[in-house]
């Protein structure tokens, strides 16, 4: 008989029939190259296809891809807005995603009427956490996390330093690479304001657990209470992941009251250690605002006055120099106002590197070779916070998350 004529031996010979015979290491490569929406739909195909894409390891793998294609240019930066949709951002809000160049809205994650305030806390690897709460008198705080690209949230219990022995709480959220976990910490001093140094405690919750513990172990150093409760963490709202770590900008050094961004502390996410390294300024330089920032793959800070700006980076590898001048050159009074306002509501700044290389700080773009601010969006609103966005899985199930616009 003609083989073209027997459909049994044709489907063979294109491989029809073999097709659910593929090993998973086969899947798994066919999986990796899929983007992360397509994938969620695939879950649903069989248990096989659900328990490759389900599992933490192509996880994990799945985002690396992601990211790396991100940084090759091979797909637009993208960031997600946060904004609040009326007055003092307590009437629900709106989550967008938009291009990093010009702030463009791409597409609406959801958009929420309620009575609660929303802010961005920190994000990693596709996972925003975001803090709601009813404002005052009452003012209960909910920490959230929640994976825009699958639209899923978590709710995360309450921090064991939410009690009347504590001062509020502030929170770093990041990866920790070995144990493949995300973690978020939060840092609280005790209330004994006559009792000078103050000590600091901190506790960890992570996901795999969906629990905090507190922590016994205390730092190295005894923060002393410097100006403003949290000197130390001064900037940790505007913290940056990168590999493994949260990084923000703090004031140790307290005899020097002008200069209130003295040290670049750091949380390692794996060993849960705390450390300050000391950033590179003269003494001409105590009026300058200070940014921190990711700068390709090295992470930055960039200070600002109205008449100079300079970029540092910091050479992780060089322990005896590890801070390098990577840009130094004048500013404008323009730029200096805007990255104020960037100061006063807590925001990050982003850095592009087209067009010689400008900093998007809110709506506008501050160019750091001209010195010249342009808006970028004005359908953008005044109070919206941005982060980085990139295409995860994360939450995709085990966690019991639920649909992120029908959240309670």
């Amino acid at each position: 008989m003609n083989s073209s004529n027997n459909p049994t031996k044709q489907s063979k010979f294109w491989g029809i029939s073999e097709t659910k015979y593929l090993p998973p290491e086969i899947w798994t490569q066919i999986f990796e190259k899929l983007p992360t929406k397509t994938l969620i739909k695939s879950i649903c195909v069989c248990k096989s296809w659900c328990s490759i894409i389900n599992h933490p390891d192509f996880v994990n793998m799945h985002f690396r891809r992601c990211n790396n294609n991100s940084e090759d240019n091979k797909n637009p930066k993208l960031l997600v807005a946060l904004e609040g949709l009326g007055l003092y951002n307590n009437v629900g809000c709106s989550l967008t995603v938009r291009k990093a160049e010009t702030l463009q809205k791409t597409c609406r994650i959801f958009k929420r009427h309620d009575s609660y305030s929303y802010r961005i806390i920190g994000s990693c690897n596709g996972l925003l956490l975001v803090s709601r709460n009813d404002g005052p008198p009452c003012y209960r705080e909910e920490l959230r996390l929640w994976n825009p690209c699958i639209r899923k949230s978590l709710v995360i219990p309450a921090c064991p330093f939410s009690t009347s022995l504590f001062t509020n709480s502030v929170y770093v959220f990041g990866f920790a690479p070995i144990s493949k976990d995300y973690k978020v910490v939060a840092f609280a001093f005790e209330k004994s304001p006559e009792i000078e140094p103050r000590k600091m405690f901190f506790a960890v919750y992570t996901l795999r657990d969906q629990q905090w513990s507190v922590r016994n172990n205390q730092f190295d150093i005894i923060l002393p209470n410097t100006t403003g409760t949290f000197g130390p963490f001064h900037s940790v709202s505007t913290a940056v992941s990168f590999r493994g770590a949260a990084y923000w900008l703090g004031q140790i050094d307290n005899q020097n009251q002008e200069n209130r961004l003295t040290h670049l502390g750091s949380f390692d996410f794996e060993s849960e250690n705390i450390t300050f390294l000391k950033l590179p300024f003269t003494l001409e330089e105590t009026q300058y605002l200070r940014f921190l920032f990711l700068l390709g793959g090295s992470l930055a800070v960039f200070s600002i006055s109205e008449v100079n700006s300079s970029i540092w980076v910091l050479e992780q590898a060089n322990v005896n120099r590890p801070w390098s001048l990577w840009f130094t050159g004048k500013s404008s009074w323009y730029g200096y106002k805007a990255f104020t306002n960037c100061i006063c509501k807590h925001r990050k700044v982003f850095y592009c590197e087209s067009d010689g290389g400008y900093f998007v700080c809110g709506e506008e773009a501050y160019n750091i070779a001209s010195c010249e601010m342009q808006e970028l969006q004005r359908y953008m609103r005044f109070d919206g916070q941005l982060e980085t966005y990139s295409e995860s899985l994360v939450l995709s199930a085990g966690y019991g998350a639920r649909d992120l616009k029908f959240f309670p």
